[in-house]
Parts: C-alpha cells; structure tokens; sequence
C-alpha cells in the first residue's frame, strides 16, 4: 500500500508540473485579458476632420461638384462636396462626410461666404456655416454613440492660373464643435481608456477645433482632379484621442449657368 501511495503522490506532482509548464508556455491556451490592451481602446475615435470644402469659385452663377476619398492611417471614408455662386461675390455649399471603421461617422455642412478675386492669380474666400454629424464607436465590450453640432468659420488664399485651370489653395479652418454623448454600452471597467475619454465630453463638451490645410486642383475648364491635406487640432482639449489627419484624393467637376448671349 505504501507503494501505491508514493506513486499516486509523484503522480499528482507531475501532474501538476504540466499543468503548470503548460499554461506558460506560449503556445499553451490564453483567455481574455479583463482589460482590454490600449492600443485596442485607440483604435476608436471621438472626432473625425472632414475635407474642407472649399469651391473656389470667380464667376457668378459657377457650379461645382467634388467626390473625393478621404484617409488616414486609421480610416477611411469619403466626401461629397457642392457649391454654387449666386452672385458676384456670394457663394453657398454643402457637404456631406462618411467613414467607416472601427468608428462609424457622418456629417453634414451647410455654409455661405464672401468671395473675391484680388487679381488675375489671386483668389480669396471666406465661408461660415453649421453641421450636425454622429460618430458611433464599436468598442471590443459595446458601443458609444456621439453626436456633433458645430458652427464654422473658413478662410482660404488661393493662387491660380488665369484660366483658373491651376489652383492651390491655403485653407484654414475654425470649428465651435458641442459633443453630445448619446449612449454608452461598452465596459467601463474593462475599457479605462475609452471611459477617461467619455468622461472628459461630458465634463467639458465644447470644443474649439483648428484644421489648417491645403487643396490642389488641376485639370481643364470642367473637370479638375483634386488632391488635399488638412491637418486637425484641438484648441480646448489636447487629449481628446481623435484622428489628426485628412489626406483626400478625387475630382471636381464644374460649370457656369450663366446664360451666354
């Protein structure tokens, strides 16, 4: 009986020895970390820039429509852009965003501005306006829905050919953006980071945003090939985790109503 036992004993031992082995080793079984790795919780955002829409027009009663891509390293999306010019030196747009990823976003912006030549290679714009938009995050836990108003303000110099067949644009663009937090569905205690983020919206939910870029168009009388880049930053909230960048690629068609006589 003795015998019996001290082998059942070293048994239990071994036994145990690879139980342990196993569960180290790294090709042994892993489960889900409770919290949820950083760099997981990173890859949603809480604001997203848009392409500038900045129609750049001299004449009155020029149309114009712009599609584009629009990237970043952490999504993509795309941008439907249209202006008109209804007076000598008045225009109007609109424009609508979207992106989808692991953050879910669309947006829409209504603007009017002053617009002048300052001389044959010299354009200057300015357009004010509003926009509403919705970003929903898939967390790994959830979900966060968020909506954005936001008022804007947009400067942009532009340097042209005659024919206006050539222009490069210096946009800079000022947004009042008021986050509103809809719902949250994600764990806050597996997802710390994704919560310090929720927190800081509703402790201070407006936000100045500054969005300098460029535009580039070239191409014939109507029809452009349009390539831009607009960098996004956060005057109010430096931490707010969002996506910085904004790299757009696409073409823009455009045409006078006028009636010729």
């Amino acid at each position: 009986m003795k015998k019996i036992y001290n082998l059942s004993h070293y048994m239990c031992i071994c036994l145990g020895l690879v139980y342990s082995l196993c569960s180290c080793w790294p090709g042994g079984t892993f489960t889900d970390p409770y919290i949820i790795p950083e760099s997981r919780q990173k890859e949603n955002f809480y604001y997203l820039p848009s392409t500038p829409n900045t129609p750049l027009h001299s004449k009155k009663d020029d149309v114009s429509l712009s599609i584009v891509a629009a990237s970043n390293s952490k999504y993509s999306g795309a941008d439907i852009q249209a202006s008109y010019m209804p007076g000598k030196h008045v225009g109007i747009m609109a424009s609508y965003s979207f992106a989808n990823d692991f953050a879910k976003y669309n947006r829409f912006e209504l603007g009017a501005g002053f617009v002048t030549d300052l001389s044959a290679n010299w354009h200057f714009e300015t357009y004010a306006g509003f926009g509403k938009g919705k970003i929903t995050n898939n967390h790994p836990t959830g979900t966060s829905n968020i909506d954005l108003t936001h008022f804007f303000l947009q400067p942009a110099v532009a340097l042209c050919t005659e024919n206006k067949n050539i222009q490069f644009a210096i946009v800079s663009k000022f947004s009042g953006v008021n986050f509103t937090v809809k719902d949250t569905s994600f764990k806050t205690d597996r997802e710390p980071f994704s919560t310090r983020q929720i927190k800081s919206l509703y402790d201070q939910p407006f936000h100045i945003m500054w969005e300098p870029g460029f535009v580039f168009r070239a191409g014939w009388e109507n029809f452009q090939f349009h390539t831009g880049y607009s960098f996004s930053t956060d005057l109010s909230n430096p931490d707010l985790h969002k996506a910085n960048g904004n790299l757009s690629l696409g073409v823009t068609v455009r045409v006078n109503t006028q009636n010729k006589k």
